[in-house]
């Protein structure tokens, strides 16, 4: 888990600087969402915690979501 939290740290200090250089704002506030969601899921699963497939997650969102905006198609 040390690891998978040290490559983590890493990425943010590669991108960070550079998007608060150019003062890209709208970018860091999506590139900080992104990148904590997927540290947040990355320990977790580093740590041993059983988690479900976020495949299966985004089909049985997809599954419920499309049928509401008219489309008919079988995942």
């Amino acid at each position: 888990m040390f690891w998978v939290a040290l490559a983590m740290i890493a990425i943010a200090f590669i991108q960070v600087p550079s998007l608060v250089n150019g003062k890209k704002w709208p970018e860091l506030a999506g590139f900080s969402i992104v990148w904590f969601v997927a540290a947040l899921y990355a320990l977790l699963v580093a740590s041993g915690i059983r988690l479900p497939n976020p495949t299966d997650l985004l089909r049985s969102f997809y599954s419920w979501f499309y049928p509401l905006i008219g489309i008919n198609f079988n995942l």
